[in-house]
């Protein structure tokens, strides 16, 4: 069984960030939560946590938003792709998204790092269906 060690939010606005920790503090998670506030921060935390971690039954989560200044999801998936090997943990990775582009949840749902794609904001429930399936 995987142990949950980090949240990591990957989204540049400032109040979904702080709706998505709420709503995780009510579902009963209480894993320390980062915040990359585009995907280039979000892949600068996944290295910073992969020089503190290194336990192969550790987990982070990972939820990524699409658009977002800087370098958006996608360029985050392509890199993440790259750095995947080299991490000490596991992860599991989330698109979260504002996104109405049927295209976007389709492209999402066939990238092999992508566990789940949810609309904007995550939910008590989402999470604790995660919680139950995946933690």
């Amino acid at each position: 069984m995987l142990k949950l060690d980090t949240i990591l939010l990957i989204d540049d606005d400032f109040t979904t960030n702080y709706l998505h920790k709420k709503i995780i503090s009510k579902s009963e998670i209480d894993s320390p939560i980062e915040v990359g506030n585009n995907g280039k921060e979000g892949i600068d935390k996944l290295l910073a946590l992969n020089e503190t971690i290194n336990d192969s039954n550790s987990l982070v989560l990972i939820f990524l938003d699409l658009n977002m200044p800087i370098m958006d999801g996608w360029n985050f998936l392509e890199i993440f792709e790259e750095i995947k090997p080299t991490l000490n943990f596991n992860t599991n990775l989330f698109i979260v998204s504002s996104s109405i582009n049927p295209d976007d949840e389709a492209r999402a749902k066939n990238n092999l790092h992508v566990l789940d794609y949810f609309p904007k904001p995550l939910t008590v429930e989402i999470l604790v269906k995660l919680k139950a399936n995946f933690i």
